[in-house]
């Protein structure tokens, strides 16, 4: 069928489903998605200093670094890291704070455990005043709307091992 069509025609074709893909590859996943997207509060920690942004939206990620579990409420407590395009938290070395998240209901520590990455669709709540260690830290809060857990990420180490044979195979006699 392709023969038939005009070069022309096959190119329209092509981009449209590469960026079909590139689509697909790059969205945010339905529960956390929020429209319009401007509307969402980036994270910054001087944000924990201005009240008029209470009850704003916002789409968090990071580590989690404790889960505790109080009456009616968990508290997860995370490392904020960048979001990807496709909603899971980007792995780096840095981060600029740490954010708690309340979720209505019980959360198992155990599958919500520290070092595991989560997104959370929310809105801003009033900060609190906590302690990372011994170091007093005042919280950035946000209320769960959505939220998900990420699969935990396989690590391989891959070893490049030199083959002594590669050396004779690749050299000629003169």
């Amino acid at each position: 069928m392709l023969e038939r069509l005009p070069g022309a025609a096959i190119s329209v074709f092509m981009f449209i489903g590469m960026m079909g893909l590139l689509a697909a590859c790059s969205s945010v996943p339905a529960e956390l998605s929020y429209s319009p997207e401007s509307d969402l509060i980036p994270y910054s920690h001087t944000l924990v200093t201005n009240p008029q942004l209470i009850g704003k939206p916002v789409r968090w990620s990071g580590l989690i670094a404790n889960t505790r579990i109080l009456a009616n409420t968990t508290e997860i407590e995370v490392v904020y890291l960048n979001l990807r395009s496709n909603g899971l938290p980007e792995q780096q070395e840095q981060s600029p704070g740490r954010f708690l998240v309340r979720v209505a209901g019980f959360l198992d520590p155990q599958l919500y455990a520290p070092g595991r990455s989560i997104s959370v669709l929310g809105q801003l709540q009033q900060s609190q005043t906590g302690h990372i260690g011994e170091h007093e830290y005042i919280f950035p809060v946000l209320r769960a709307e959505q939220y998900r857990l990420w699969p935990k990420q396989k690590e391989i180490e891959i070893r490049y091992v030199h083959d002594p044979l590669d050396d004779l195979m690749w050299t000629r006699p003169r």
